[in-house]
């Protein structure tokens, strides 16, 4: 027998073993299998007692755990979007498939009833293995809603709109099997074949944000477009709409999400152009009939459209869209604009549909001037009518419009697609939108600014550019409580944040504020209006109800959608941006901090229009509250898996309100200046003129992005055939001279398990310490062993935040909190005391 010294290593050449005599190799041949039995039966053995070591185990976490879940109140929080996700809201040792089995076979068994602690801001939640959305949400009320405001909410709003111009989706049976023959048939649905679906809450063009059915879209037709926004430009010459795709909101690999992926591909057609050709006569008094072509033979305008857009008032003109994402997928080098799987995710450029309607002359001064709407009632109406054409899975330039016909590779033959004789049915005949109101221009119907005369003062026949109210403004999609991504953990403090915030950026220089309200997508039972009535003259709130699409995390089989924020996102840049010059897009938790000698951004912008820039970025990276600035852990600390994800302690960190977060979270993870080397994200103040496509973190698109080559040397720019981005437009700005943001990121209570050792200077850094310990000014004579009185330094102290700018945010503060107030009352009696 080879000993194991002998045997060969997977490096070393097999050695060939003999031995004298026939007699000796049989016996030990035989005494080889016996033994290789023997192992065998030990190996089984072994193996049999682990699996039954590991079951006892098992089971006995499982009843531990059980007994904590009955003995501990719930918290109604879930963990923190920092990390990674796990699914298992409750239980984080991989145990839920057993206990659901332990369930389901003990009838007499029931799941432990939770029950909230109302002093924390909870509310009763029944028991879920898997957490709804919203789940553990009730906002903290710092100001209620003014009653006698909410009472005049609405009072000039009609009733009921009449029948004949109410907002109904006609539903179109898509029968999919039908692309697979070439060239495509012709529909031949009828309008008695169509499903209406009638929208009546639709009645009010200064609540139609509100209103618009974005979480009752009709999902049975996927060619209507997932409508969010709709508002006409400045000019009255177009109508803007704002839709996301809805086929990202399920991309996972189970077989009712590869269905529902399959069913929702109509959704990604919308966003490649078609050509088309009118073949009306125009001595008939008929409506236009529409036939689908190549470029060649395509009308002017019918060059790259994808919807039939018809007024109230009989007119038809054909939509364009914002840019061609066809050449924004080609410029970003991807091999295809999407895939039949539906997993497109991470090409975020095609989240939201953009596209415009022409409004016909006739209409546009009328438009303009907003003299249609009555009592805040629409009477004039856009139908959209979606041309319908299997998607393209192809390459992004197998059928580029004709501008950017050089990189065409005219691999797509509409010819064969459709051929030469395919006319779209009637409108009466297709599904489509109808009757969506056409309201005032943006100018018109927010706040004090539909009284300004300069909006629809210029006559009809001078040049109108867009009125400039604003140089830098704030988009904000914020609510009083959330759920975050994986429906893991809830914030309740959006009111105090959103206080604070305002606050702070008016010190900076943001000058407006157009707040969407995405409170009631969680709670109707409060509003941030209440802090935006603390401002007047410088918020506008929109009432923004609309809720993603799906709150999973990003590394999970079917990615999270943010669609009602990146919704709204695109709504507040196309609506308010024609009118401001600069756009912050930050959230209420990220502080835009002004470095060096800067004490407002505004001396940014200045220098930013100097070098010809459009787009500046921050390096954004949470930073870590300090331990001074918390309450006491103990006041909140909690135990079991039910609260804290864990068999462990917790706690619920909070900032006292004699705190701004501004202080309490200035503990970065990088000096000034360290960010922009290794970050996870960014945000930026952006020209809204330039940029054609933003998304949260990102300008996706831009001017310079959407030109061809002959356009891109007229300017005296060199062609980049790899990639127009980074943006030659952008720069990053500077930590140091400029400024820097300050991520005051919420720490979620599943994420202070072990913080105690966590935090500890011994710590093996195996667990991250989410507790802020500053290093000290001078390192000289400091022992990083022993950090500070035990606890381990992991961050950098701002000295301008806490010198400067807390100083003024508190001065500002003091007016509406009233124990910051009374801090500063307390310190200036110590000051006097001890003068």
């Amino acid at each position: 027998m080879v000993s194991l010294s002998q045997r060969p290593s997977r490096s070393q050449p097999m050695r060939k073993i003999t031995t004298k005599n026939n007699g000796s190799r049989l016996n030990s041949n035989t005494n080889n299998k016996n033994r290789g039995n023997l192992s065998i039966s030990m190996l089984v053995a072994y193996v049999m007692g682990v699996l039954i070591l590991v079951y006892v185990s098992v089971m006995v976490l499982l009843a531990k755990y059980t007994t904590d879940t009955k003995s501990n109140n719930s918290n109604g929080v879930m963990n923190d979007d920092d990390g990674s996700h796990n699914n298992n809201n409750n239980i984080s040792n991989g145990l839920r498939s057993n206990r659901k089995e332990i369930l389901r076979n003990d009838p007499n068994r029931k799941p432990p009833r939770v029950y909230s602690r109302d002093e924390w801001g909870d509310r009763n939640i029944p028991y879920s293995p898997e957490p709804e959305f919203g789940h553990g949400v009730k906002p903290e009320v710092i100001r209620d809603v003014d009653v006698g405001n909410a009472a005049e909410l609405g009072n000039d709003i009609q009733d009921e709109t009449p029948p004949e111009r109410v907002m109904t989706a006609y539903l179109e049976h898509v029968d999919q099997e039908l692309w697979k023959t070439k060239p495509l048939p012709m529909r031949t649905t009828t309008k008695q074949e169509l499903s209406p679906v009638i929208f009546k809450e639709v009645n009010s063009c200064s609540r139609l944000m509100e209103q618009i059915p974005a979480d009752n879209f009709p999902d049975d037709d996927p060619y209507l477009p997932w409508l969010h926004d709709v508002f006409p430009t400045h000019d009255g010459k177009f109508i803007q709409f704002v839709a996301q795709n809805k086929r990202r909101c399920r991309t996972g690999t189970t077989e009712k999400e590869k269905k529902i992926a399959a069913h929702m591909a109509p959704q990604v057609a919308l966003f490649q152009h078609v050509a088309v050709k009118r073949i009306k006569d125009d001595n008939s008094n008929e409506e236009p009939r529409y036939r689908l072509t190549g470029h060649e033979d395509a009308d002017e305008d019918g060059m790259a459209t994808r919807f039939i857009c018809r007024f109230s008032n009989g007119e038809e003109t054909l939509s364009i869209f914002n840019f061609s994402y066809e050449w924004a997928s080609y410029r970003k080098k991807m091999r295809q604009m999407f895939h039949k799987d539906g997993r497109d995710n991470k090409q975020i450029h095609t989240s939201q549909l953009l596209f415009q309607c022409p409004v016909p002359e006739s209409l546009v001064e009328t438009i303009r001037t907003g003299v249609s709407v009555i009592n805040d009632y629409a009477t004039l109406f856009v139908d959209i009518v979606p041309i319908r054409t299997p998607p393209r899975y192809g390459p992004p330039n197998e059928f580029l419009p004709p501008y950017y016909k050089e990189f065409s590779t005219g691999t797509f033959d509409a010819l064969a697609e459709y051929g030469d004789n395919h006319v779209l049915p009637r409108v009466e005949d297709s599904g489509r939108w109808e009757n969506i109101p056409i309201c005032k221009p943006t100018l018109l119907t927010y706040g004090k600014q539909q009284e300004d005369s300069k909006a629809v003062a210029l006559a009809s026949s001078e040049v109108k550019d867009p009125i400039k109210q604003h140089r830098l403004v704030s988009c904000l999609w914020a609510s009083t409580g959330y759920a975050t991504r994986g429906n893991r953990f809830a914030i309740n403090d959006g009111q105090r944040r959103l206080l604070e915030w305002i606050t702070y950026n008016k010190l900076i220089g943001v000058e407006h504020f157009y707040l969407y309200d995405n409170s009631a997508a969680f709670s109707t039972d409060s509003s941030l209006q209440p802090i935006a009535d603390l401002f007047p003259d410088d918020v506008t709130l929109i009432k923004w109800p609309a809720k993603v699409c799906n709150n999973n995390k990003n590394n999970v089989d079917s990615v999270g959608e943010r669609s009602s924020q990146y919704a709204a996102e695109a709504s507040c840049r196309l609506r308010f941006g024609p009118h401001t010059d600069w756009i912050a897009q930050f959230d209420i938790d990220e502080y835009l901090v002004p470095m060096g000698n800067l004490t407002s951004i505004h001396t940014l912008l200045d220098k930013l229009d100097e070098e010809g820039k459009k787009i500046v970025s921050f390096g954004s990276w949470r930073a870590w509250p300090r331990r001074r600035f918390i309450e006491d852990p103990n006041l909140t600390r909690m135990h079991g898996a039910r609260n804290c994800g864990r068999d462990q302690d917790c706690f619920q960190l909070r900032i006292p309100m004699n705190q701004t977060m501004l202080q309490a979270y200035n503990c970065d993870r990088q000096k000034p200046g360290q960010k922009t080397e290794q970050m996870p994200a960014e945000k930026q103040i952006y020209r809204p003129d330039y940029v054609k496509h933003h998304f949260i973190h990102y300008s996706t698109v831009t001017g310079l992005s959407v030109l061809n080559k002959d356009d891109m040397q007229k300017l005296g720019r060199p062609w980049n055939p790899r990639n127009p981005f980074p943006d030659p437009l952008s720069r990053f700005g500077d930590e140091v001279k400029e400024a820097l943001m300050l991520h005051t990121k919420a720490v979620a209570t599943q994420d202070t398990v072990f913080w105690e050792s966590a935090c500890s200077a011994a710590s093996d850094g195996q667990a991250t310490c989410r507790l802020g310990t500053p290093f000290p000014e001078n390192m000289t004579g400091v022992n990083l062993e022993t950090g500070d009185e035990g606890w381990k330094f992991n961050c950098y102290v701002n000295h301008k935040i806490d010198d400067y700018w807390v100083r003024m945010l508190e001065g500002k503060l003091k007016e509406h909190v009233p124990e910051i107030a009374q801090k500063l009352e307390a310190q200036k009696g110590h000051i006097v005391a001890t003068k």
